[in-house]
């Protein structure tokens, strides 16, 4: 092979292989399931059984907390501004007093 075509297989076989990939991901996965079924043959003891779906997280997880888990100091749901139910952080120190101002230059104009 000549170097051209060597740099053109380089170019376009990755990006190939990613447009694959990344067309595979992007599809359904109901569009998945149906494409995995063309290629599963039952007479060589391909599985027919369905896929589980896993169920969703969300308000009814069945998962426990983590254990550094612990509960709000405040409640938004109840009635009031959160900013009276929170403390106001605490200021920031003064800033030191500032030297005293140095005396103006004089400037003398330049002569030509």
């Amino acid at each position: 092979m000549d170097t051209e075509s060597v740099a053109l297989l380089a170019i376009f076989l990755p990006h190939g292989i990613a447009g694959v990939f990344f067309g595979w991901r992007l599809m359904p996965k109901d569009a998945r399931r149906e494409l995995r079924g063309w290629f599963k043959d039952d007479e060589d003891g391909g599985s027919t059984r369905p896929i589980p779906v896993r169920p969703r997280g969300g308000g009814g997880s069945a998962e426990p907390p983590l254990p550094s888990a612990a509960p709000s100091a405040v409640r938004l749901r109840e009635p009031g501004r959160l900013a009276d139910q929170v403390p106001a952080p605490p200021r920031r120190p003064s800033h030191p007093p500032t030297p005293a101002p140095l005396p103006e230059r004089v400037t003398e104009p330049i002569r030509r």
